[in-house]
């Protein structure tokens, strides 16, 4: 049961990865790029896991262990997520290098397998496939496989602590009421995050201590596993899936602006100080002015790039501007232009000599089939119903 949850959540994890990074109009941010690893860390443990359970790791020996490392990155990439979205930063220091330390230790401990011929990890894949509680127990690197689990415990904890800590020391520090409007989208979604983490945790201390408790996970209480097991994959679909019932937070978190004030003579640190650009007048006058007179929206690879490199706008401001002053995401405001476009062809009679969907193709819309669900999006009637009633008018 719990192999189709986890398999959901791969699928849902790709599918925001794919948002993320790869679809028309992703931001691509910094934060954006820690997700996605984190993410597709998550889902290469995830299929290992997989193998792992249902003994088909055997056809694959040489990607046992491989997730090991793994498990020590993705806590640190969590925190590294969290921390760039509430303070906004925009790229990797080298002082985050030493988050990475225990997967680097990891990698060397294990270096005595990864070296090992195919045929003697094909053996050693097939005595753990045979008695699962032996991926616990069977030391295959140069520490014994309880203490790197314990040390992953370990880890993980202080981390969600250092989460938990972020948010604590953002909301005690930054208590303005417009900051508070601005970032309780992107605060309800760090939670939402941290939260989901703490469910993998409990699963690895499950996991800790039924092993203490009965020695044996596998061969003689296997249903207690679905437990843990039932914690972790329901954690990685809740955030994967979150995010793609939430699309919005994908267009953009709610912009906050930092600027660092000198230290005082009692205090030699740098602090930053929020502040939030209130009058975007200007901003939205310039939006507003480019599209009637330049109707870039004509263009039906129109991305949120173009108009961000034609205005001189960043991406995040001008996405934050779109979905709070027009309420709309980037994609469907420029189709309301393009809706009005082809009103107003429609007032000139165009329909005489032109097909709606000739028009609706010169007004930039990519596909007959996106012009109509567009079209019944905001006018909740197609096309043809539309513009018959707007004749006997």
């Amino acid at each position: 049961m719990f192999e189709i949850f986890y398999l959901g959540s791969i699928f849902t994890a790709f599918a925001t990865i794919y948002l993320l990074l790869f679809k028309e109009n992703a931001i691509r941010s910094y934060a954006d790029y820690l997700l996605s690893f984190y993410f597709i860390f998550i889902i290469w443990t995830a299929v290992l896991y997989l193998l792992l359970y249902n003994g088909q790791i055997v056809n694959y020996p040489y990607l046992y262990k491989t997730a090991a490392p793994i498990n020590f990155i993705i806590t640190p990439l969590g925190y590294l997520y969290v921390r760039s979205i509430l303070y906004n930063e925009k790229r990797f220091t080298i002082n985050d290098i030493w988050h990475f330390i225990p997967f680097f230790l990891m990698m060397i401990n294990y270096a005595p397998f990864y070296i090992l011929t195919i045929a003697e990890k094909r053996k050693l894949v097939l005595d753990v496939t045979n008695n699962l509680d032996l991926a616990y127990q069977y030391q295959t690197g140069l520490i014994p496989e309880s203490i790197i689990y314990f040390f992953r415990i370990f880890q993980t904890g202080i981390y969600l602590f250092f989460q938990f800590q972020l948010v604590y020391r953002f909301k005690k520090n930054y208590k303005v009421a417009e900051i508070q409007k601005q970032v309780s989208d992107v605060l309800k979604w760090v939670r939402i995050f941290i939260w989901a983490n703490t469910a993998s945790y409990l699963a690895l201390v499950a996991i800790a201590i039924l092993v203490l408790i009965y020695k044996s996970l596998f061969t003689y209480f296997s249903f207690i596993n679905y437990v843990p097991s039932f914690l972790y994959s329901s954690s990685f679909f809740v955030l994967s899936t979150y995010i793609l019932t939430h699309q919005n937070i994908l267009a953009g978190f709610p912009f906050v602006q930092y600027k660092e004030s000198a230290p005082s003579i009692l205090d030699n640190e740098v602090k930053k100080i929020p502040f939030i650009k209130e009058d975007y007048s200007a901003q939205i006058e310039q939006i507003d002015s480019y599209f009637k007179s330049s109707r870039p929206y004509l263009n039906n690879n129109l991305t949120i790039g173009h108009v961000s490199v034609a205005l001189n706008i960043p991406i995040r401001e001008l996405s934050y501007i779109i979905n709070n002053y027009y309420n709309q995401r980037f994609s469907d405001l420029i189709n309301s232009y393009r809706l009005k476009y082809i009103i107003e062809k429609f007032n000139e009679s165009y329909l005489e000599n032109f097909t709606i969907e000739s028009i609706a193709m010169e007004a930039g819309f990519n596909s007959k089939s996106a012009f109509y669900k567009s079209f019944h999006k905001v006018y909740e009637t197609t096309p043809s119903a539309y513009f018959s009633k707007s004749n006997m008018n």
